[in-house]
C-alpha cells in the first residue's frame, strides 16, 4: 500500500480588524518513490524511450544493473534541468536503508511548473515520481509586520514570530490516503484502500492594528533614510489593556528569500535606556509618600561628588522640584531621589515595573533584561546613581513602554498581549485572550503625579518639546545613553548613542502609548533623544489620533505655569 499525504490548510492570521495578513497558496510537492525507482520495468521503459528502441531490445542489450544505472542518470538529468536538483540525489534514495519508500525531493512547486515537469516525464517515460498537493505560505503585506509574523519553512512549519509560537494551532493535522499503485504510479482502489480527511488549522486574530502599523512602518523607513541607524524600534500599545497595537523595527528580513535579520528587536534586543528609566525612581518616591511634586532638591549647581561617585548635569541647576527633576532630566536630582528611596526598595520597584523578567508576550526569543542587584558582588558605590539614570540596567523596548503604561493607566502593570483570539475555520471563537493584570505597582495618585511630570517634559522648557502633537497634551520622556561596545566589558563608544522617546496621549485619558528607540543615529546634527526620537513619535502620534477617531476637542486641560527653557545634555536628555 502507498500512503499519500493530504495536506491540512494552515490557519489564517488577521489583524484586530479582520484584515488578512497571510495567504495559503496551493502547490505541489515532488515525491520520489523508491519502490518504483528500483522497478526494472519502469527503468527499461525510460531507457528504451531515450535510445528510441523497444523495451525487449533494452532487455537484451543491458543487464538489470546497467538498466537501473542508466535510468538514474536520465531521471537526475531531467530533475536538474527542470528543478535544479543536484546530481546524485536519486542514487542516495536508492541506497537508503531506513525503510522509507517516499522521499520529498522538491517542495512547493507551483501548478504550472509542476504540469510542465509531469508532461516532460510522461514524454520521456520516466516513472517513479508523483506530484502531491501541498500548501505554501504567502505574505501579501510585503515588508509589513515581518518579524512579528515570522515565516514558515519549506515543510510549512512555523519559524519565528507568531508562525512559530502558535504553530500547533495554525498547522492543523494532515490527512492521508492509502492506495495501491501500479508500476506507472497510478492509484488502484482495493478493499484495503483508506482515506482520512485532514483537519485544517485554526485562525489567529492579533491585537495589531494594520492601519496604525502602516503609519509606524512608514515613519521608521523615513527615519532610516535620515539617520542611518544601526537599528530602530517602535512599539505602540493600549495602556489600559496591555494590547500591542503596533510593533516594528529595522533592519528586518525578506519573508520570501529569508535573507536579513529575523529576530524581533523590540523583544529580543537589550539596551541601556538612559533617562527614560528615571520614571522608576520618581514613581517610587511618590508612591512611598517620600516627596510631593513641589519637594525641592539641591542639585549642586550641576556637579556633585561624594566618595566614589561623581555626577554632572547638563546645566548648573540649583534647587529643582521633583517634577522639574524629570522635566529637566537632572542626573543629580534623580540620584537624590534614589538615595531617599534606598537601594533595596528601589530594586524592588524596578522588578515590580516588570524589568529583569520576560513579559510573557506570545513572541519568540524574548529577553528578560538585567539589572545589578544590591546584594550582588557587582554592586558598587556608583551602582545606585547609574541605575537611577538608566545605566547598569538592560531593558527591551517592550519592557520600557510597558512600564510607561503603568503611569498612563493609573498604576497597574499588564502583561503585553499580541493575540486577541483563536477561531475555527468557520469563525467560531475557540479561545479569547483576556487582558491580564500582573500587579498594582504604584497607587493612582502617585501615577498621576508622575504623569504631570511627564507632561512637563513635553511642555515648554522640557527636553521633549519636539514630541508635541497639535491639539493634544502629550506625556513623555526622552532618553540618551552612550552606546555600549561589544563585548560589554569594553566600555562605551565615544560620541555614539542609543536615543529614545516614550510617551502617551491624550495625557488626560491615554489611548495610545509608544516608544521609539534609535540605535546609533548617524545624522550630522543633534543626536539626542529629544532631537531624533521625539519627532518620530510626534509624527506617528499626529497621524494615529485621527486614524483612531480621537477628537482633540475632547482632550484638553490646563497645564499650569511653564518651567522655563532647558538646554540639552551631552550625555542624558
Amino acid at each position: 500500500m502507498a500512503k499519500t499525504v493530504l495536506p491540512a490548510s494552515r490557519g489564517q492570521i488577521y489583524d484586530r480588524n479582520g484584515e488578512s495578513l497571510v495567504q495559503n497558496q496551493h502547490v505541489r510537492d515532488v515525491i520520489a518513490d523508491r519502490y518504483h525507482l528500483e522497478d526494472i520495468h519502469v527503468c527499461r521503459r525510460a531507457v528504451a524511450a531515450s535510445e528510441e528502441v523497444s523495451v525487449r531490445e533494452i532487455s537484451q542489450r543491458y543487464n538489470s544493473k546497467e538498466v537501473r544505472d542508466r535510468f538514474i542518470i536520465l531521471a537526475e538529468s531531467l530533475l536538474n534541468q527542470t528543478l535544479g536538483i543536484k546530481q546524485g540525489i536519486l542514487q542516495e534514495i536508492v541506497n537508503n536503508n531506513d525503510g522509507r519508500d517516499r522521499f520529498v525531493i522538491f517542495r512547493s512547486l507551483d501548478f504550472i511548473h509542476a504540469e510542465k515537469v509531469k508532461e516532460l516525464m510522461r514524454k520521456r517515460k520516466i516513472g517513479g515520481f508523483r506530484f502531491e498537493d501541498s500548501m505554501r505560505r504567502y505574505y501579501p503585506k510585503y515588508g509589513r509586520l515581518v518579524q512579528v509574523l515570522g515565516y514558515t519553512d519549506a515543510a510549512n512549519v512555523g519559524r519565528e514570530g507568531i508562525e512559530s509560537t502558535l504553530n500547533p494551532q495554525l498547522a492543523g493535522v494532515p490527512g492521508y490516503r492509502l492506495v495501491e499503485r501500479t508500476r506507472r504510479s497510478r492509484e488502484v482502489l482495493s478493499e484495503y484502500s483508506k482515506e482520512v480527511q485532514p483537519i485544517n488549522g485554526s485562525n489567529v486574530e492579533l491585537t495589531i492594528d494594520m492601519g496604525l502599523q502602516n503609519i509606524v512602518e512608514q515613519q521608521l523607513e523615513l527615519a532610516v533614510r535620515e539617520y542611518s541607524p544601526e537599528k530602530i524600534m517602535a512599539v505602540f500599545m493600549d495602556p489600559g489593556t496591555g494590547e500591542i497595537l503596533s510593533m516594528a523595527s529595522r533592519p528586518q528580513f525578506n519573508q520570501f528569500t529569508r535573507e536579513g535579520v529575523r529576530k524581533i528587536h523590540p523583544v529580543a534586543d537589550r539596551y541601556e535606556p538612559g533617562s527614560t528609566f528615571k520614571i522608576v525612581a520618581l514613581s517610587a518616591a511618590f508612591d512611598r509618600g517620600l516627596i510631593t511634586p513641589n519637594s525641592n532638591f539641591f542639585c549642586h549647581n550641576g556637579r556633585y561628588q561624594e566618595p566614589g561617585v561623581t555626577l554632572r548635569d547638563h546645566r548648573a541647576y540649583g534647587y529643582l522640584s521633583a517634577e522639574e527633576i524629570l522635566a529637566k532630566s537632572s542626573n543629580i536630582g534623580v540620584y537624590m531621589l534614589a538615595k531617599k528611596i534606598g537601594r533595596h526598595t528601589f530594586h524592588s520597584y524596578i522588578k515590580d515595573f516588570g524589568f529583569t523578567r520576560r513579559t510573557g508576550v506570545e513572541l519568540t526569543a524574548e529577553s528578560s533584561g538585567t539589572v545589578t542587584r544590591p546584594d550582588s558582588k557587582g554592586w558598587s558605590k556608583t551602582s545606585l546613581s547609574r541605575i537611577a539614570m538608566g545605566y547598569e540596567v538592560d531593558v527591551t523596548a517592550l519592557q520600557m513602554v510597558n512600564a510607561l503604561c503603568v503611569i498612563a493607566n493609573g498604576g497597574t502593570l499588564y502583561q503585553p498581549q499580541i493575540i486577541q483570539r483563536i477561531t475555527s475555520q468557520d469563525g467560531l471563537t475557540m479561545y479569547r485572550f483576556q487582558s491580564k493584570k500582573i500587579r498594582r505597582v504604584i497607587h493612582e495618585g502617585a501615577a498621576n503625579k508622575v504623569r504631570d511630570a511627564l507632561m512637563a517634559v513635553v511642555s515648554k522648557g522640557g527636553t521633549g518639546t519636539k514630541a508635541q502633537v497639535d491639539g493634544f497634551h502629550v506625556a513623555g520622556k526622552t532618553g540618551t545613553a552612550y552606546k555600549l561596545k561589544n563585548p560589554r566589558n569594553q566600555g562605551y563608544h565615544k560620541g555614539r548613542y542609543v536615543v529614545s522617546f516614550m510617551g502617551f496621549l491624550p495625557a488626560e485619558n491615554p489611548r495610545l502609548a509608544g516608544i521609539i528607540v534609535v540605535d546609533d543615529p548617524q545624522n550630522k546634527g543633534s543626536r539626542y533623544g529629544g532631537a531624533v526620537a521625539a519627532p518620530i513619535f510626534s509624527k506617528i502620534a499626529a497621524a494615529a489620533m485621527p486614524y483612531m477617531g480621537i477628537d482633540p476637542r475632547k482632550a484638553t486641560r490646563s497645564l499650569g505655569p511653564s518651567t522655563g527653557q532647558v538646554l540639552q545634555s551631552d550625555l542624558i536628555d
